[in-house]
């Protein structure tokens, strides 16, 4: 949807560049239609490069390299062809959405609020909805978030992610039938989507229900996104159940691998090694104790046996 949007845009405004018009629009074409990001990048690169071209057509090339950087793990470059994007046309709604998702996945809502708001009130669209919806779930204001979703969703129906947010902030608004149809319509949606399947995961796991189906959902949401913290330690929680300890103990150590202070992959973690005979996994566990004096009562609740 987006991308055919930009295409849009920069074909029209290669009417009025100094270029034959076919040149001009097989380059915008190029950099927004190339399916490999290497070669989205090197055409969007030609694009931004191009003097001849009027600032704007320039600024959408650059946003356009920008989500390319993204897309490809780049970071830093994308939030240097954002700003770059920004300074050629400081309304352009990609550049503003781009920089600001990246500012709101770094925790940095505050700086993040301002570029969605100011591309939201230019046009709402479902990225600047859904943006905007996300800001207000970390913050804990469920009811605006789920307004920001809605209207989200108004725009694009079947925008898998908004509808995985969603679930999100009715969960945390004590609405857990109406969590598990969303989830259930994410994963419809996209049964890839690393976010909804854990999230079902730990819905199923908190109620003792459905636990096959919490397993496939915690193995899915791993293979799609290794570096998923939430399906990683409903696998490992699982798989202690199940008496997996090698397999428990891997997931957890995932998990610390990126977050080292999480307690629930520590304690877990001390579990798995316990059992399986190394009683070092004792240390593990004091030590996630310290920081939670309750964690054995949680695992407990969780139907894992800590004793």
């Amino acid at each position: 949807m987006r991308a055919l949007w930009l295409i849009g845009v920069l074909s029209a405004l290669a009417l009025g560049a100094c270029q034959p018009p076919d040149e001009t629009a097989h380059e915008a074409s190029a950099c927004l239609e190339a399916e490999e990001t290497e070669a989205r990048i090197a055409a969007c690169t030609t694009a931004a490069q191009d003097e001849a071209l009027p600032a704007e057509l320039r600024s959408q090339a650059l946003s356009a390299r920008g989500d390319a950087q993204f897309e490809g793990g780049d970071v830093t470059a994308a939030l240097r062809d954002y700003g770059s994007a920004l300074e050629l046309d400081p309304e352009n709604p990609g550049a503003l959405l781009g920089r600001a998702s990246i500012l709101i996945n770094s925790g940095q809502l505050d700086a993040a609020e301002p570029l969605a708001q100011r591309a939201h009130n230019a046009n709402q669209s479902s990225r600047s909805n859904e943006l905007l919806g996300t800001i207000a779930l970390r913050r804990g204001q469920f009811p605006e978030a789920i307004n920001f979703f809605n209207a989200a969703l108004e725009h694009e129906p079947r925008l898998a992610t908004a509808v995985s947010s969603r679930a999100r902030a009715k969960l945390r608004s004590g609405d857990d039938d109406g969590a598990a149809e969303d989830f259930n319509r994410a994963i419809q949606l996209d049964g890839n989507l690393a976010d909804a399947r854990a999230g079902r995961c730990w819905l199923d796991l908190n109620a003792d229900r459905e636990l096959p189906r919490a397993r496939g959902d915690a193995d899915a949401a791993v293979a799609a996104d290794p570096s998923n913290v939430e399906g990683q330690l409903c696998r490992g929680i699982l798989q202690l159940r199940e008496r997996q300890w090698v397999d428990a103990r891997a997931s957890f150590e995932a998990v610390l691998a990126i977050d080292a202070g999480s307690t629930t992959a520590l304690f877990g973690r001390g579990i798995a090694r316990n059992r399986s005979g190394d009683r070092g996994g004792t240390r593990d566990m004091n030590q996630a104790r310290d920081f939670e004096s309750n964690i054995s009562g949680r695992f407990a609740q969780l139907g894992v046996q800590t004793n």
